[in-house]
């Protein structure tokens, strides 16, 4: 790091707002991907003390705009890699800078800038809990809301995940829960542009490779009276046979319905005194005006309803026990797992699943969900809309080998798995061929010396290790 640099960077956002600092700077080094084994053994062993991950130069915290634009003129200049950070709740790796460089902090940039009742604006920096709550008092609600909410950022989320709560009826990022977004790009000076509809699919989970995000939209639809039902089963075919009967009902009356393994249900601390350690459940969001025909269901299928309250002592939403919070309970009771992220064929899904089931045994805990999303069908070979049944698999004891054995046995059945355990885009098995090449020939266009994110796109990581 130069004292040019140094003052470069103060005199655009004032020293306050910058650090240089490398016990400062190191909190920016990491994000959750410890979730995966394979990547917590990768950046665990590659820190910059011991020389083998090259040392960041600094962080900076735009304020505006304005100066996140003179920001990126005087990395570009200076040939200074860039990576951009939200609020670093990403899983497997994305915004840990693998060339060294700058990194910029988004988490000032949080501005609300238009709302409407179909719409909403935010900078990039805007925590998404701050979005769901300002749709909340006109009356509305986001369509997808990731569980990190209280932390993640709308940008940071909508170039590193997917899906969320909601995914139930509305899908993913790709199925129109992203109306448009502004983006600079990697040159001197940046260049904004502004992406609408199909034009933005480039900066959508592609690891701020593409551009630095400014403002996301999205879209806003009529508030519901959500409440929360847990559903107690006797096995796990049970649940699965009810996650099944919920997929054929109207997707907009479930926001969240997920159906865990025993013993899954065990790490959920705050319903261990209504399971036992043998019982599978199924956690739902529900709108209000269903829950009588959705006990019915549950009844019919041999399972206990209970209506399940946050606002007593001990208890939080299941919005905090799902989908990527969901991998945190878990760790409680098999530290070392790995996690597998699949999607089945809609005919043949308690096939598959049992299937699995058969050839690992106790080495695996599933779960089952639906989501109502025509990209992911698409991606899976399968036309039209509908709901595409999902899992996250749990490989108890995380050994690498074991789960390139099981991404081998997902391929022999026609099982569709996305891959966490990689930081390259297209290891990920979330993009088509095609559609990487058009990510990429968009990145040629606006990052001409690929300097943002660099190692994370056209590159090879996964498989590693024995």
């Amino acid at each position: 790091m130069s004292t040019t640099l140094a003052g470069a960077l103060a005199g655009i956002v004032g020293p306050a707002a910058v650090t240089f600092d490398p016990n400062e700077m190191a909190q920016f080094l990491v994000d959750n991907s410890w979730l995966s084994p394979v990547l917590k053994e990768y950046f665990g062993g590659r820190k910059p003390a011991e020389g083998r991950l090259p040392a960041i130069e600094a962080v900076v915290s735009p304020g505006t705009t304005a100066e996140l634009k003179q920001v990126l003129a005087e990395a570009v200049r200076r040939g200074l890699p860039i990576t951009v950070r939200g609020g670093g709740t990403s899983n497997f790796g994305q915004v840990i800078p693998l060339k060294g460089g700058l990194v910029i902090d988004t988490r000032r940039l949080n501005r609300i800038l238009a709302i409407t009742d179909t719409s909403m604006t935010a900078e990039a920096g805007t925590l998404q809990g701050e979005m769901e709550r300002a749709a909340q008092a006109r009356g509305r609600d986001l369509t997808l809301l990731t569980t990190t909410h209280a932390s993640a950022t709308i940008g940071g989320w909508i170039t590193g995940g997917h899906v969320g709560v909601g995914t139930n009826a509305y899908g993913t990022i790709w199925d129109g829960n992203v109306l448009g977004v502004k983006l600079l790009t990697a040159e001197d000076p940046p260049r904004e542009l502004l992406l609408s509809g199909d034009d933005a699919f480039p900066a959508l989970h592609s690891y701020g490779t593409v551009g630095v995000l400014t403002a996301v939209t999205v879209p806003l639809v009529p508030a519901r009276h959500w409440v929360e039902e847990l559903a107690v089963f006797d096995s796990f075919d049970a649940a699965c046979r009810f996650t099944v009967a919920l997929a054929a009902e109207p997707p907009e009356l479930q926001r969240v319905v997920t159906a865990q393994e025993a013993p899954i249900p065990t790490s959920f601390t705050p319903m261990r005194t209504l399971i036992a350690d043998s019982q599978s459940v199924v956690l739902m969001t529900i709108a209000a005006e269903w829950r009588d025909r959705c006990r019915e269901i549950v009844q019919a299928h041999g399972g206990r309803a209970e209506a399940w309250h946050t606002d007593e002592p001990g208890k939080v939403s299941f919005t905090y026990m799902v989908y990527g919070h969901r991998m945190l309970w878990v760790k409680r009771i098999a530290p070392n797992s790995a996690f597998l992220h699949l999607y089945f064929r809609p005919e043949r899904v308690l096939e598959q699943l049992q299937a699995i089931k058969e050839r690992f045994g106790s080495q695996v805990w599933s779960e089952l969900k639906y989501m109502n999303s025509r990209y992911l069908r698409a991606l899976c070979g399968l036309p039209g809309d509908g709901p595409l049944p999902a899992a996250v698999l749990t490989l108890v004891d995380g050994d690498p080998g074991v789960l390139r054995e099981l991404m081998a046995f997902c391929d022999q059945l026609g099982v569709v798995y996305w891959n966490p355990h990689t930081f390259v885009l297209e290891e990920s098995g979330m993009f088509t061929a095609a559609d990487f090449q058009r990510i990429l020939a968009f990145k040629h266009e606006t990052d001409p010396r690929g300097l943002l994110n660099p190692g994370k796109i056209s590159h090879k990581f996964f498989p590693k290790g024995g």
